[in-house]
């Protein structure tokens, strides 16, 4: 998604806040870019615990109890 779509109804009154915004932007620009670990990439998970905690999880945020 462009920034500009996420900022296009922003208004700003105060000189200051609109400064402070882009000095911010700047600096996250300027950080350099964590790739994920071989250890974090995606795979496939065969522990049935493992899968069966995921899933709890999941079911847990959508308020479905087993």
């Amino acid at each position: 998604m462009a920034t500009s779509s996420i900022i296009e109804n922003i208004r700003v009154n105060n000189p200051q806040v609109l400064e402070d915004y882009v000095t911010f932007m700047e600096a996250v620009g300027q950080r350099p870019i964590q790739l994920r670990t071989e250890a974090e990439r995606s795979c496939v998970v065969t522990d049935p615990e493992r899968i069966k905690s995921f899933v709890e999880k999941v079911l847990a945020r959508k308020c479905v109890h087993v």
